[in-house]
């Protein structure tokens, strides 16, 4: 294993971090989970989002502004070089009290610091937005 490879503790942290950050719904803690010069793509297909900015303003206007308490459990955790791929289901519930739930994988890529420089996220956002509005 090189020195620019995380090990597979450093990739379970680290999607550790980024899943807490998450359900904590805050832009800022999770955007400080990636590398400055990161990318995000989530879901994949839609815009790629860059830097700790682009990570912020997805965010904001997404599970940080539309739901009142996110719970993140990972069914798998596959790590494989230098990325960790997940197999996850989230609840969250909106500002009116109503429970969505939502299934996705995410594949991040991470860092020999742990931070993550580029993430995928396959799921139906759209579809989990516009409920959790509705609720």
């Amino acid at each position: 294993m090189s020195a620019e490879t995380p090990s597979t503790e450093v990739l379970r942290a680290t999607l550790e971090s980024y899943f807490a950050a998450i359900a904590a719904r805050d832009p800022k803690r999770i955007a400080s989970v990636f590398a400055e010069d990161c990318e995000i793509e989530d879901p994949v297909g839609s815009p790629i989002r860059h830097g700790r900015d682009g990570v912020v303003g997805l965010f904001a206007s997404g599970v940080a502004a539309l739901a009142s308490h996110v719970k993140i459990t990972v069914l798998a955790a596959l790590p494989s070089g230098n990325s960790i791929a997940t197999h996850w289901t989230m609840i969250a519930r909106g500002k009116a009290g109503r429970e969505i739930e939502a299934e996705g994988i995410d594949v991040l890529q991470v860092d020999s610091q742990g931070q993550i420089v580029r993430a995928e996220g396959y799921w139906d956002a759209a579809a989990f937005r516009q409920m959790l509005a509705a609720s």
